[in-house]
């Protein structure tokens, strides 16, 4: 089973409802091509997700904090990031690769293991365990995402 076959039927329909088949498919080595020479790992997960999603921009279906389109072009999203790919790996222990841009410009990055990240200048977000939870937190708002640090408000 693939990663988009594990897709809650909630978050497809929002997904379609962006234009997402789940038969497209994107060609990312122009991507790829930049980021691994900034050191980024293109693990099969990250394939697989930027091959259905690459290009699609999606609109959440909540209201909320955070709320904000989710625009899957990892290049603009994570060129020159590979330090907080490298912090992330250090707390979760798995290579993380950019996904897409998210709230205010920030980098969402995935592991190699499916899970789900972000970061920008206010904060860095775990917002899921696994591609399905991650992506149900940014567009169908099932919880808010779990601050790691906040860089106005330390953690204690």
């Amino acid at each position: 089973m693939t990663v988009v076959d594990g897709f809650s039927p909630e978050l497809v329909a929002a997904l379609e409802a962006s234009g997402w088949t789940r038969d497209r498919r994107v060609d990312i080595e122009q991507w790829d091509a930049v980021l691994s020479v900034e050191g980024y790992h293109l693990s099969d997960v990250a394939r697989e997700l930027l091959e259905s999603l690459g290009d699609l921009r999606v609109q959440p279906v909540f209201e909320g904090e955070y709320r904000s389109s989710l625009y899957f072009e990892p290049e603009a999203a994570g060129a020159g990031a590979i330090d907080i790919a490298e912090e992330l790996e250090g707390l979760f222990g798995q290579r993380f690769y950019p996904l897409a841009e998210w709230i205010s410009a920030s980098c969402v990055f995935v592991g190699e293991h499916g899970k789900v990240a972000s970061y920008d200048d206010v904060e860095m977000l775990d917002i899921g365990d696994t591609v399905n939870e991650g992506l149900e937190v940014m567009v169908l708002g099932t919880r808010a995402p779990r601050v790691i640090r906040n860089t106005h408000y330390p953690q204690w």
